[in-house]
This record gives structure tokens, sequence and C-alpha cells, in this order.
């Protein structure tokens, strides 16, 4: 997977992209950046009273390093909503599973009831005032087994409902939707090398939010995924060990199940 394997409309208005912090919509920032320039790619992210808060932290400091526009969006009615069900939010009583735990559930206990539709639609307005043509998400393939919000029947919805505004036309773009972790991480290490730094340097994925080390934890959902993408882009253990804290015996044996 390369930079020139990935389709981007043209436009030669502005674009507008949900800016989590993590792998997905950090790689898929870059790569707009890259593609329209700095000055045409608007970023918002959202606080939903989320677990790893810190997330939204990295987005910034990428942000910042980028030369973007980047606004908060707080949407505190979501952690009321969701508390009592979903591990995600911040003071639940539920944990975030591992991935072994959450092995054939349809819908894993991270999910935050309708998340990525309210998160599309509050992209769309901000996009409409921002004069963008399009948004974008970092759905991504590995996802939609969890979230029935992150696959391209998705995606497709929303779009029909985006064909309804009649004074400005926004289509709802997710490049990312079939693609698995090691293509996005070897896109990720391409745009590293191309804007001179390591644009993973500042994301957070993990849901177990940061425990002092700093490092994510390698043994929840997500970030279970996270890893397995690392070691088949073929990352090295020293790389890894530097984002995950987990030992080099915990990779072999993650390798030995590949």
């Amino acid at each position: 997977m390369k930079i020139d394997d990935i389709v981007l409309p043209e436009t030669d208005k502005n674009v507008c992209i949900a800016l989590s912090g993590g792998l997905d919509s950090t790689t898929l920032t870059c790569l707009l950046v890259d593609k329209y320039g700095a000055d045409k790619v608007k970023a918002i992210g959202f606080n939903f009273g989320q677990r790893h808060l810190n997330e939204l932290c990295n987005a910034m400091k990428t942000a910042k390093k980028l030369g973007i526009e980047f606004k908060i969006i707080n949407l505190d009615y979501l952690k009321e909503i969701a508390i009592e069900t979903s591990a995600l939010i911040d003071g639940s009583e539920l944990k975030p599973k591992t991935a072994e735990e959450n092995a054939g559930n349809p819908q894993v206990n991270t999910y935050v009831p309708f998340r990525n539709l309210q998160f599309a639609a509050i992209t769309a307005a901000y996009a409409e005032a921002k004069n963008c043509e399009y948004i974008f998400q970092g759905l991504n393939a590995v996802d939609e087994y969890g979230y029935w919000d992150t696959s391209v029947a998705f995606r497709d919805a929303v779009n029909n409902v985006l064909k309804l505004n009649r004074q400005h036309q926004i289509q709802f773009v997710t490049p990312f939707v079939e693609l698995h972790k090691d293509e996005e991480l070897k896109l990720a290490r391409e745009l590293s090398a191309k804007f001179g730094w390591d644009i993973l340097e500042n994301t957070w994925s993990c849901y177990n939010g940061d425990n002092g080390s700093g490092k994510e934890c390698g043994k929840c959902n997500t970030c279970s995924e996270k890893l397995t993408g690392y070691i088949l882009a073929g990352y090295s253990d020293e790389e890894i060990l530097k984002k995950f804290d987990i030992t080099k015996e915990y990779i072999d044996k993650i390798r030995k199940e590949l």
C-alpha cells in the first residue's frame, strides 16, 4: 500500500476531517494535507467524555505541527447517554474488553450509540460553514466487525442524506474503509518520510487511557488490532516497544499466532 494507491477527490474548495488523534484519522489527515495543502484542511475533534481523552491532546499536537485549523466540539450529552452502556466513557463501571473477550461479539462494549452518525452530521455542518465540498472520517475495515457505523453501507447511507441539501452539496468520503491497520501503517511510514517527521509520534488509540507509562496497553481490543498492524507492516520490535506497554515476549507470541 502506497500513497498513490489512495484516490482522493479533486476540489478547489476546503475539505473537513474528524481528527480524533488516533492512528486512522491522523494518517488520513496527513494524507489530506499532502493532497490539498494545510490551508485547505479544516479539522474538528469531539470531546464526548471518552476514557482516552489524551487522544485529543495528541490531535492538537498533530494539527499544530501540520499547521491546520483545528476545533474541538464538546458533546457532553453523549457521556450522559452512554455512561451505563459503553466502556469507552470515562467514569463508566464497564471496562474495555480485550480482543479475546470480544471474540464473536457483533458489537463490542466500547460502542457508543450512534456516535459516528453524530460525528458525520456535525462534521458536515462545520464543513458547510467552512465552504468544504468533502468531509472525511478514518473508518477502516477492521472496525466493521464490532461497530455497525464504520461500514461502506453506513457511509453510503449518510451520503444519501447529505444529497438532500439543496444549497451546499457535501460528500462523505472514507478512503480507508476497506483497508486494514497494516496497510494504513505502511501509508504512515511513507508520509513520515515525506514530511520528515514521524506522523504517528503524537497518536493515541488505547481505550484504557494512559496508565502513566505514556504507552498504549497493547491488549485492549483497539490496541490488539493496532499491534497486529505494526507487526504485519514490518515495524521493528524496538519501534513497537516505544508505542506499547508490553514485552518482546508478548510481541513474539502475537507474531506466532499470525
